[in-house]
C-alpha cells in the first residue's frame, strides 16, 4: 500500500462536512518507514492531515470542540491502516516499543 486514505472526518463525527465528503490521502510512496527521517516524515504527514480534518472537531453528542481527541484518532487511523511490516519499521524506526521478556528466577 503505497497511499494511505483517510476517512477519519467521517469516521469521528466531525462537524466539516466539506472534509467529510473528501478524505485524505497519506502517500508513503516517497518515504522509508524503516529509517528515523522517513519515521519523521509520516509523523509530519499525519500532523497535515490531522490539522486539516481536525478543525471544527467535536465529540459526537458534544457542542465543545476536541482538537486533541480528533487528532488521536487521526493517528490511530493510520496505524491501524498501515500494513504490519510498515507498521513495524515505523515502530522500530520510532523507537516506541518495548517489549520485557519474563525471565526465569532462580
Amino acid at each position: 500500500m503505497k497511499t494511505l486514505i483517510l476517512a477519519a472526518a467521517a469516521a469521528l463525527s466531525l462537524t466539516a462536512p466539506a472534509v467529510a465528503a473528501d478524505p485524505l490521502r497519506i502517500s508513503l510512496a516517497d518515504i522509508d518507514l524503516g529509517t528515523v527521517q522517513g519515521a519523521a516524515e509520516l509523523d509530519a504527514r499525519i500532523d497535515a492531515a490531522a490539522d486539516a480534518l481536525c478543525r471544527d472537531a467535536r465529540r459526537p453528542g458534544s457542542r465543545l470542540s476536541d482538537r486533541a481527541w480528533c487528532e488521536a484518532g487521526v493517528r490511530a487511523e493510520v496505524m491501524d491502516a498501515l500494513p504490519r511490516r510498515a507498521r513495524a519499521d515505523y515502530v522500530r524506526a520510532t523507537d516506541l516499543l518495548t517489549v520485557r521478556v519474563p525471565t526465569a528466577e532462580r
